[in-house]
């Protein structure tokens, strides 16, 4: 197709010029395994039947593949890019001039098509949460495919060879109606499918070295019970931070109860500092972005460090902890347990209060719920709220799509970019299938697979429940009775009072080290004005807009 301008840059994609299939990733398909694109030539859908039949063919295919993926497919007259159920592999795309240009890196897309002024909406709203919602990008022509969907270009009838695109999707993250399972049924489900998604790891690894980033949390020591159960044999713990940390003691501690090899890696103010300003921060930055969400730089020295020391195999494989408590419920807000009406006024609002507030909002409480409603309950895909169910639905739908799609998972660009492998066991389609037919009590707080995961690890260390570790980020009883009473304040009112705590009396955050290059004196006013951490990376990557670009968005703000 003469008028679609293709370019995949990563060096691992892979090209079957036969079939026209460019592939990158690995899945199961039917329990095998995967791994190019001759492979996956073999599975692509006939084109008999007409088009509606020839794209259900590729919903039908995308719905039944089970790992971590992108592809573009090109025929003489049609084209299919897509992305997977967590869109882990991001493509972007533009239509310019009747032509479509499509690749894995949103720069080269936004220079194909001469976008130069930011969108002022998609701007303010990547300042609030840090990414950009639905398929938009930072700039307003260079659109994304979203988690669950597919790209079909096909040419126009008539003289000339234009194209015009349209997506589908292929997969939400939905829960099904459900009867209430026994405990034990439960249990025993969530036991399979769990080692079914490590023992898909596992075929993957192929014998290579496992490395699990070890937090302090419940996910990661998930994964490394499970794989301690497996017996595999490399497998490789590592966590950092600032020396002392409480969830570097918490991690130490698990890698030496399930007697695994544990590995620190120290952050200072100086190093963090030092690894900041180089060129090679400003370039994964530039490139893990696709001007979508703020990279991941949590883990970036920690990854440098690992391979400049060489105490990681080239080959390995990384492994995080996400999102297991995501899948499990933990996002989900108390209104959808309680007995008082839900609606989407307060869907709005839940979804406000919790992502958009890394940076300080320039609009009073109710106005900031008024200018985001349509694109909230736009990308949510709902109207109405029925009842508790479909609250709690449509606030995880929206969570998975937009901050788990886009920040959490797209953290494995660091991985990458360092030249190493990755893959995301608790993001296993079946595993998150078993989490859709969980009833939604279960859910609540993610207790239940709290309670599960904690029973599992003390009779792997033989411990009583009672003794076994809890979670590095519990808070304490003092904790629990603030956090229950802010629970119960208006919409808003507890962001004005952390404001106005952080204008009082400025806190020590523990993640500081993540600011130690900034000026203090612009810490301390962009604290004041509640931005977190994060909300000051934010900023400071927003700043990368040219001067006279910005100069044209924010005329275009005041017209």
């Amino acid at each position: 197709m003469k008028d679609v301008l293709i370019r995949l840059a990563g060096r691992q994609w892979q090209l079957d010029t036969a079939s026209g299939m460019h592939w990158r990733g690995a899945v199961f398909h039917q329990e095998t395994l995967y791994e190019d694109a001759i492979e996956m030539a073999g599975l692509l859908p006939g084109c008999d039947g007409g088009i509606g039949p020839w794209l259900d063919s590729w919903h039908q295919l995308l719905q039944s593949l089970n790992g971590f993926h992108a592809l573009v497919w090109q025929g003489e007259d049609k084209l299919i890019a897509a992305v997977d159920h967590v869109r882990s592999i991001p493509l972007f795309y533009a239509e310019a001039d009747g032509k479509v240009y499509l690749g894995d890196d949103a720069e080269w897309v936004r220079q194909a098509i001469g976008d130069r002024v930011m969108d002022p909406e998609a701007h303010e709203e990547f300042r609030l949460a840090g990414y950009v919602t639905g398929s938009d990008t930072l700039y307003p022509n260079v659109k994304q495919l979203q988690a669950g969907e597919f790209l079909h270009v096909s040419a126009k009838p008539g003289p000339g060879q234009q194209v015009e695109a349209a997506t589908h999707r292929y997969y939400r993250f939905l829960h099904r109606p459900t009867a209430d399972c026994s405990p034990d049924t439960l249990s025993q489900r969530m036991n399979g499918h769990a080692m079914a998604a490590i023992d898909r790891l596992i075929q993957y690894a192929g014998g290579r070295q496992i490395v699990i980033l070890l937090s302090g949390g419940y996910d990661s020591r998930f994964i490394a019970l499970m794989l301690a159960r497996r017996g595999y044999g490399k497998v490789l713990t590592f966590t950092y931070g600032i020396k002392g940390n409480k969830e570097s003691g918490y991690s130490q501690r698990v890698a030496r109860e399930l007697r695994l090899p544990w590995h620190f890696v120290e952050y200072s103010e100086h190093d963090w500092c030092a690894a900041w300003h180089t060129e090679e921060r400003r370039r994964f930055q530039r490139w893990a972005s696709g001007w979508t969400s703020l990279p991941h730089v949590q883990d970036w020295i920690a990854v440098r460090a690992l391979k400049q020391r060489g105490i990681v195999d080239e080959d390995c494989v990384f492994v995080p902890g996400h999102s297991g408590d995501f899948v499990a419920g933990s996002h989900i807000p108390v209104d959808a347990f309680c007995s008082q009406p839900v609606n989407t006024t307060l869907l709005v609002s839940r979804i406000l209060e919790r992502h958009y507030v890394v940076s300080a909002s320039t609009m009073p409480e109710g106005q900031k719920l008024q200018h985001w409603r349509g694109r909230v309950l736009d990308r949510a895909e709902v109207d109405h709220i029925a009842g508790h169910e479909q609250f709690a639905d449509a606030f995880e739908k929206w969570d998975w799509q937009e901050r788990q799609a886009k920040y959490i998972v797209n953290s494995v660009r660091v991985y990458e970019f360092f030249g190493f492998d990755w893959w995301l066991p608790l993001w296993d389609v079946e595993f998150m299938a078993f989490w859709q037919d969980v009833p939604l009590h279960l859910r609540q707080g993610r207790r239940w697979y709290l309670e599960q995961v904690r029973t599992a690890y003390a009779a792997a260390i033989r411990s009583g429940v009672e003794e076994a570790l809890n979670n590095s980020s519990d808070i304490g009883s003092v904790g629990r009775l603030a956090r229950a009473v802010l629970k119960q304040l208006p919409i808003g009112a507890k962001h004005h009072l952390k404001a106005l705590r952080h204008a009082l009396v400025p806190r020590k955050f523990t993640n500081s080290y993540l600011i130690s290059h900034l000026p203090s004196q612009k810490v301390v006013r962009l604290q004041r004005s509640g931005y977190s951490p994060i909300g000051m990376l934010v900023d400071e990557f927003l700043e990368l807009e040219p001067a006279a670009d910005r100069q044209r968005r924010q005329a275009g703000e005041t017209r």
